[in-house]
Formats: structure tokens, C-alpha cells, sequence
């Protein structure tokens, strides 16, 4: 950078410096003050939920241990949500994937619902005594305007674009 430039960088960042402290005292002040010593009634957590990516753990041996302790942490029930619910494949987990199979179709287009996977899901959070959440918003294969390649292979240090495959897209028909 050439001495005129830094002269104008440093010019502009007074100018911006000065033009905000004038704005910042021409606000109205406020005060806030609270007294911790008086207590205002029972505290009801409001973050008692969790969320990850690969929804297949939740029913495996670990997935269940992880559960039990996040449930058991709370003194109110835990909301939890898994991605990946609409996600075709045959219930494998992988790193920032999980496919639950509940939508495909036969060769004549017609819809086959599969219920097992997800089933097994959300009846580890219940008897867990856990609130699922159900987060609808990645594409069934069948449905998909891009539907190859729909399964991705990311893992760390790939360029997170990587990702973006067939799940990714909205439904190739919204009748």
C-alpha cells in the first residue's frame, strides 16, 4: 500500500470515528439496574434444546447414552431435532449426513412411505421423555429437480459447497 493510500485509509477511519461519537451522543441515555438480592420467582430454562446432523446416531447404542445425559441435565423436558429426516438412503450415518428412507417411488412414479427409521428415531427421544422437534426441509431423491449425485462425502477441509447435492434442491413438482 503507497503512502497516499494509507494517509486516506486513516482519514477515512477518523472521519467514520468522529461522525459515530457525534451520533452516539445524541442518543437518549438509558439505565438499567437490576438487584440480583431480590429474587422474582422460579427460572424456567428457555434453552433446553439441542440439534445436530446425523439423525442414525440418535438409536444407536452412544447416540441413546447421549440422549439419556441431555435429557437427564434439564429439570424440564429437553426439545431436541435431527436434520436429515426426508433424506432418501438406507439409514446409514456418516459425518454431516443421515438418511432416514421415507420417501421413494416405484418405477411408475407412485409413492412408497417407509416409516421405520424415522420411527426409530422419535421413539428414542419419547422414552427419553425428550420433545421432538421435527425439522422438515431436505428433499426426498425422488423428489428432487437435481437429483444426482444426491449423496455427499464431505468431510473437514473440504470446501463446504461440497455439500450442496440433490438433498439440497427444492421438489421437482409442488402438486
Amino acid at each position: 500500500m503507497n503512502r497516499l493510500s494509507i494517509k486516506s485509509v486513516y482519514f477515512a477511519i477518523l472521519l467514520l470515528t468522529s461522525a459515530y461519537t457525534s451520533f452516539a451522543q445524541s442518543l437518549p441515555k438509558t439505565e438499567v439496574n437490576i438487584n440480583f438480592n431480590k429474587p422474582v420467582g422460579e427460572m424456567y430454562p428457555m434453552w433446553a434444546w439441542f440439534g445436530y446432523d446425523e439423525p442414525n446416531y440418535t438409536y444407536m447404542k452412544d447416540g441413546k447414552k447421549l440422549l439419556t445425559e441431555l435429557a437427564a441435565l434439564s429439570p424440564t423436558p429437553v426439545f431436541v431435532r435431527a436434520h436429515s429426516l426426508l433424506v432418501t438412503g438406507d439409514g446409514t450415518a456418516a459425518l454431516k449426513w443421515g438418511s432416514t428412507n421415507v420417501y421413494t417411488e416405484d418405477a411408475n412414479g407412485k409413492p412408497i412411505y417407509d416409516w421405520k427409521i424415522i420411527d426409530s428415531i422419535f421413539d428414542t427421544y419419547v422414552k427419553r421423555g425428550m420433545k421432538p422437534l421435527a425439522q422438515i426441509g431436505f428433499m426426498p431423491q425422488a423428489l428432487s429437480t437435481h437429483p444426482e449425485p444426491y449423496r455427499h462425502y464431505w468431510k473437514p477441509g473440504d470446501p463446504y459447497g461440497d455439500i450442496m447435492t440433490g438433498w439440497a434442491y427444492p421438489p421437482k413438482d409442488y402438486d
